[in-house]
């Protein structure tokens, strides 16, 4: 037999069947995080009373709209990073906006609030129950993203794992947020931030030994 013959032979017998295409991946491994995340939200801690009418504060609303926002941003870097040759684009520089809106609202409050307060609000009292559930309800999110961007090919697996981590961070603090009764941007500004952190080094840990190829 020809090598020639041989090759074709091969190339119709072999052909892969086709993976799933990686934004559905990460949707399904997303939706299962979250479904995981969304329940041990409901089973231990659940949303505010009141919650509707609270987060016509705009205050009260940042709370929850800039962890969304970063979720959004850093999952669409986190897609891009394990496709070789797509340039992370605007949005790496979008996603820039979160954090500077977030220490504006810092230096805002910092300066309304009476200074005989300004210490109480930023420790405000639930660090013990903030940082862990952020974190706890980060990691079924974390894993479903990390599982399904494991079909990517990513040139910076550290990187990758960091975005998805910080994208989990931020889906998971957008819920803890409407449970949360903090509502000065001393608080929330700083500590949300810090659980958001923690998470993200998570994923840059998880990235490095699971996203490699």
């Amino acid at each position: 037999m020809k090598t020639d013959d041989l090759i074709t032979m091969l190339a119709q017998d072999a052909a892969p069947t086709p993976a799933a295409p990686l934004a559905r991946r990460t949707g399904y491994g997303l939706a299962v995080g979250f479904a995981v995340a969304l329940g041990l939200f409901l089973a231990v801690l659940g949303p505010r009373p009141g919650l509707g009418g609270l987060m016509l504060d705009p205050v009260v609303l940042a709370k929850t709209l800039l962890p969304l926002a970063l979720f959004a941003l850093a999952l669409r870097l986190g897609l891009r990073s394990v496709r070789p040759g797509r340039a992370p684009g605007r949005t790496a520089w979008v996603i820039w906006a979160v954090p500077a809106l977030t220490a504006a609202l810092f230096v805002w409050a910092f300066a309304v609030t009476p200074a005989e307060t300004r210490m109480v609000d930023f420790l405000g009292h639930s660090i013990p129950v903030c940082l862990p559930a952020i974190n706890l309800m980060s990691l079924p999110i974390l894993a479903g993203l990390i599982a399904a961007l494991r079909r990517g090919a990513p040139v910076d697996p550290q990187k990758a794992g960091a975005l998805a981590g910080l994208a989990a961070a931020g889906l998971a603090t957008a819920l803890y947020s409407t449970f949360c009764t903090e509502d000065s941007p001393l608080f929330y500004s700083v500590w949300y931030s810090v659980g958001i952190a923690i998470t993200t080094a998570l994923g840059a840990v998880a990235g490095s030994r699971w996203l490699r190829w």
